[in-house]
This record gives C-alpha cells, sequence and structure tokens, in this order.
C-alpha cells in the first residue's frame, strides 16, 4: 500500500475510532479486536496501527503485554491526576472568561443550566444535566480567548476523560455552584469566579481521594 494512502486512511480511522470511544461503543477495558475492527471499518492492519498508535499517545488506548491493545480505563489515583490538571486549567480559563467573556457568551452558559432550575432532585434529568455540565465546562474552555489553553486542553483529551467519569455529585449539590460562578462572571468579578471554580472542582477532586484512601 501507498504510505500517503495508509497515511491518510490512519487518519480517517482515527477519527472513526476515537468517535467510537467517546460514543461508548468501544468501552473502558475492552479488549480491541483489530481482526474485526479493521473489517468493520473497511481498512487493512496497516492504517489501524496507525489509528491505535495515534490514539495510544492521545492515552485512549493502551498496549497490555500477552493481552493486546484495549480501550484505556483510569484508576481513581489517575482520575485525581486528571483533575489537578483541570483545576490548574480550568480556573484560568475561568479567569481569562470573565474578563474576556461576551454578554453571548455567558448568556450561553446560563442557558445551559436553565431547564433544571427550580426542580427538585427527583425531577432533575441526570443524563440531561451531565450533558449541560460538559457544555458549561466546554464553553468556559473554549471562550476563554487563550487558544493555547484550549489546545492543551483539548490535546490532552481532559474533557473526554471528565465525560468518560461521569458525574462524581449529584445536580442538587453542584447546580447551585455552576450557577455561582456564573453570577460572578456575569458581574465581572474575577475573583470571585476564580474562586468558585477552584471550589467546585476541587469538592469532587476531594471525593475521589475519599475512594483512593478507601482502597488502601
Amino acid at each position: 500500500m501507498n504510505k500517503l494512502v495508509a497515511d491518510d486512511l490512519g487518519l480517517l480511522a482515527y477519527g472513526r475510532i476515537k468517535k467510537m470511544i467517546l460514543e461508548n461503543r468501544l468501552v473502558p477495558g475492552k479488549k480491541i479486536v483489530q481482526e474485526k475492527l479493521a473489517a468493520e471499518l473497511g481498512i487493512s492492519r496497516t492504517p489501524l496501527r496507525t489509528a491505535l498508535q495515534m490514539l495510544e499517545a492521545e492515552y485512549l488506548v493502551k498496549s497490555i503485554p500477552r493481552r493486546g491493545m484495549v480501550v484505556r480505563e483510569f484508576s481513581n489515583r489517575e482520575i485525581a491526576e486528571v483533575y489537578d490538571c483541570r483545576i490548574a486549567l480550568e480556573c484560568t480559563a475561568v479567569r481569562l472568561f470573565t474578563k474576556l467573556g461576551s454578554k453571548k457568551h455567558i448568556a450561553e452558559l446560563q442557558q445551559f443550566f436553565r431547564p433544571f432550575e427550580g426542580k427538585t432532585a427527583e425531577d432533575i434529568d441526570t443524563k440531561a444535566y451531565q450533558k449541560a455540565d460538559s457544555q458549561f465546562h466546554d464553553a468556559l474552555i473554549k471562550h476563554c480567548g487563550n487558544g493555547f489553553l484550549t489546545q492543551l486542553f483539548n490535546k490532552g483529551n481532559l474533557l473526554i476523560w471528565i465525560n468518560r467519569i461521569g458525574l462524581i455529585r449529584p445536580p442538587e449539590e453542584t447546580l447551585p455552584e455552576h450557577l455561582a460562578i456564573i453570577d460572578a462572571i456575569e458581574r465581572a468579578d474575577v475573583e470571585a469566579a476564580e474562586s468558585l471554580a477552584k471550589i467546585h472542582l476541587d469538592k469532587s477532586k476531594r471525593l475521589i481521594l475519599k475512594l483512593i484512601a478507601n482502597e488502601e
């Protein structure tokens, strides 16, 4: 196979496999049967290997001796490390967003949580809330005005793993925190917005650390 063609097919396969991981069609811990996946994608093993190497570099899959390639799953300790990175980058993004965020982008943040305001815990659709939560944090990163920070966040696939982890705390606990962050942003209170974001993320990290302590 021509190398350029193989590289193009590898890049295409990378995008399709990554989408399968994001959509949970390839679940964490599951072995990737390369012959089956290559047939499903309609490609040979050469571009598939290229795609898997790219995904391994992004910590989305990993090679395990005598088992083969699997979709990566994070331990609680690794999740805590993800949160360390998330707190550092996202709190900076909140600070920048508060300084630069347009009325349009602030209204977008508010819109994410409007369907859940005034509802009891039993009435909140957890799946819908998780989507809103993800969109909220994604928008903060996307519209912070620092392209390099956004690229760092995206290259590390932090939002992907955060979404895969799911909600660590219930909506009735985090909804008021989200709304308080948005209120501080709307008031252009940079210090308050950054502080509230750090407290919000740190509470989730502390729960993960408790799980680690219970495991030891």
